[in-house]
């Protein structure tokens, strides 16, 4: 699914639709481009990490760039995409993904929206929030 993801991802342009804008968030994720991420997401951006706390767009970026997040293996499932007035979307699924930041491994199952908001005509992600399943 996610190899699928990545070949559409590169095909399309990812600012023109939020499902494809979603999935090539976690596909750099996954190939670890920091660069991408940059591009995908908007200047006010935040991430709600598994422990609760908020990361920015510039210290995910940095992160993601510098080694200090690595994803070995994930993939994405049950997801579902709701968009409202054609300038705001939710996307919701489960990532389930292993790997560490900063040296202490994970390896989790988790549940994720991600929001959308079109910004001068192109779709940026604005909010993403992750929830451990138990």
């Amino acid at each position: 699914l996610l190899l699928n993801t990545a070949t559409f991802a590169q095909q399309a342009d990812v600012n023109q639709d939020p499902t494809t804008l979603g999935n090539a968030f976690f596909k750099a994720l996954l190939d670890e481009d920091g660069a991408t991420l940059g591009k995908l997401v908007a200047s006010d951006f935040s991430l709600t990490r598994f422990d609760g706390h908020s990361v920015e767009s510039d210290m995910l970026e940095q992160g993601v760039s510098g080694g200090y997040v690595v994803v070995d293996a994930a993939t994405v499932s049950d997801t579902r995409i709701r968009q409202y007035n054609n300038d705001a979307a939710v996307m919701t699924g489960t990532w389930k993904a292993k790997g560490n930041v900063q040296g202490q491994s994970f390896d989790n199952t988790v549940t994720f929206s991600v929001v959308s908001a079109k910004q001068n005509g192109s779709w940026k992600i604005v909010n993403i929030q992750f929830t451990p399943i138990r």
